[in-house]
């Protein structure tokens, strides 16, 4: 549901996920809204008139988290299939399956620059991946359970979990 924040009112109803939405996320332009579902879909939405514009399928498990890269390029999804994917925006392409996590991966978040991604898993561990080429460039081991939260800080100089 989208909703008002002046009114309270709800304003747009998005349907399509048959199952509970577990993330959303909102394009930094304000056009689109992405979410994830236990339905194992990622479902992509025109903000201005609800229309569902893309499905991408790959996932075969829920979908714990979504982002949306600020360029706008990618959507970027975390799923109990311990796989994160990387999406166009633009077309629903899959550009990147990145594999890495012995466990559901509970939450995706990408750098303010756009060119790092990170995901947190049940397998405690934070693990960082470059955009540009999809591999794992770091792996933040230390914390005693998984990890079902992190936040970028905007300077692009820490990361908390």
């Amino acid at each position: 549901r989208v909703w008002s924040l002046e009114s309270g009112e709800c304003v747009q109803t998005l349907s399509g996920h048959t199952e509970r939405v577990c993330s959303v996320c909102v394009s930094a332009d304000g056009k689109h809204v992405v979410s994830g579902s236990n339905d194992a879909t990622v479902r992509v939405w025109a903000l201005g008139s609800g229309e569902c514009v893309r499905t991408p399928k790959g996932h075969r498990n829920t979908l714990n988290s979504v982002c949306v890269t600020n360029d706008g390029k990618y959507v970027v999804s975390g799923a109990d299939d311990r796989t994160v994917r990387v999406w166009s925006l633009d077309n629903g392409e899959c550009k990147y399956t990145l594999r890495g996590h012995t466990s559901g991966v509970r939450v995706v978040c990408a750098t303010a620059d756009a060119k790092h991604l990170l995901s947190g898993a049940g397998d405690n561990h934070l693990r960082m991946w470059s955009l540009e080429s999809g591999k794992c460039v770091r792996i933040f081991k230390g914390h005693a359970n998984g990890v079902t939260c992190a936040y970028l800080t905007l300077d692009g100089k820490h990361v908390v979990s």
